[in-house]
């Protein structure tokens, strides 16, 4: 992840004291004016941005920010993420940066870097790398634990939701197993690329498991992949959806093609919307706990608080999913 950048690698670059640089980064009266541009200058060249801690201490004050970046807030299933982690951060005393990066994250650090003492990220690929965009600041990754080095992570056991969704559909009598998948990784990364979703499901529904499609992460893109998967494979009798959003419309897709929903296929989502409500028949999904997400998320951030955001061993975490059942399965 790199090393941060500390006042004391300024001070040794500009040669004064530590005490120099918080005076020149302070702007206090009490030092010479080429003294405070060679600090300042020092301070550019090594990319430095003060952190909060520092800035706390300068100013008597303790609370701590976190900055919360997601990959797009057009999906409820962040915004429910967010207003977790907003209710927790609160309860906690901690105040919370929100931004978007769907497309581009190294902005969207740079810009939270010099405002919060540490970035919890829910981008879709916890192996993305922000190549010091974040200025060294403690990293936190939300729903699958982080290969690269000193992240910290919060994962979804999303894996086990799966295996006991499979089994009790397979007691409810389906024996043709489908899934709608998600193409982000296609658009992405110039092909398409099994989720770990896919694979776990195919795993478990074995023999049984007849095809996928592929969609845009939409109700309209749900809706369409549906459409192909039941045009390829219409013998399928149980579909499982990447994620609600894309649920909801294999939903609305089976009500307008007066396909029975769950009589001839059952149809279960990923998230445990409770937009899921809206739909007719409402939606069963493997819900996430946003919430024990949340909760998890900020015991981390605490510990590197404790720690003055110091390195540390990467911390993880993991949180069960539950299956939340309604009509349409």
């Amino acid at each position: 992840m790199g090393k941060r950048v500390t006042i004391l690698d300024v001070a040794a670059e500009a040669g004064v004291s530590r005490q120099t640089v918080t005076r020149a980064m302070n702007g206090m009266d009490d030092i010479k004016d080429s003294t405070r541009r060679r600090v300042l200058d020092a301070a550019e060249r090594l990319g430095y941005r003060p952190s909060r801690f520092a800035r706390n201490l300068v100013t008597r004050q303790k609370q701590h920010a976190l900055g919360l970046v997601v990959a797009s807030f057009d999906n409820p299933y962040y915004t429910d993420i967010a207003a977790s982690v907003l209710a927790v951060a609160g309860e906690r005393g901690w105040q919370v940066m929100m931004a978007a990066a769907q497309d581009d994250m190294d902005p969207v650090l740079v810009m939270l870097s010099s405002h919060v003492d540490v970035v919890v990220m829910h981008v879709g690929d916890a192996g993305a790398e922000p190549r010091g965009a974040a200025g060294g600041l403690p990293i936190v990754y939300l729903e699958a634990e982080s290969p690269l080095p000193g992240a910290h992570s919060v994962e979804l056991d999303i894996e086990s939701g799966i295996v006991e969704m499979v089994a009790a559909l397979r007691e409810r009598g389906a024996r043709r197993f489908g899934m709608v998948d998600s193409g982000y990784l296609r658009r992405t990364r110039g092909s398409y690329v099994p989720t770990p979703k896919r694979r776990w499901f195919e795993r478990e529904a074995g023999e049984q498991f007849v095809g996928a499609a592929v969609g845009e992460e939409s109700i309209a893109g749900g809706g369409r992949a549906f459409g192909e998967l039941l045009e390829a494979h219409p013998d399928v009798d149980a579909v499982l959806v990447f994620n609600d959003l894309m649920a909801l419309g294999a939903v609305q897709h089976a009500r307008a093609r007066g396909i029975d929903v769950p009589g001839a296929v059952r149809i279960v989502g990923i998230d445990g919307l409770a937009l899921g409500e809206a739909v007719n028949p409402p939606l069963t999904s493997i819900a996430l706990d946003s919430r024990g997400l949340a909760a998890n998320t900020l015991d981390i951030a605490e510990i590197l608080a404790r720690a003055e955001f110091a390195g540390l061993d990467p911390i993880h975490r993991k949180v069960r999913s539950k299956i939340l059942w309604r009509a349409s399965a």
